[in-house]
């Protein structure tokens, strides 16, 4: 995504109005700290003029706690699994 603002001389700022959510999150999104959602995915697929595939390629995240998880939905909560 870095290569992607770069090549269209996008900030962060401008990647907060793109995909309509905080600075914060997309500053996690930015420093590998929060994995992407459906929705930011489909936003970002939508203004790069990519497919959702581009955008929804596994990569390891920042956060020791996030690093269990593959589902975005999952990413940033602290979860407990239990054996059967």
């Amino acid at each position: 995504m870095k290569y992607l603002m770069e090549d269209h001389d996008l900030k962060a700022n401008d990647l907060v109005n793109i995909i309509d959510l905080s600075k914060g999150i997309a500053s996690k999104i930015l420093n590998y700290q929060k994995g992407l959602a459906k929705e930011v995915i489909r936003k970002l697929s939508i203004f790069f003029k990519l497919t959702q595939e581009a955008f929804n390629r596994p990569y390891e995240l920042a956060n020791e706690v996030n690093r269990n998880f593959t589902l975005a939905r999952l990413k940033g909560k602290q979860k407990t699994i239990e054996k059967v």
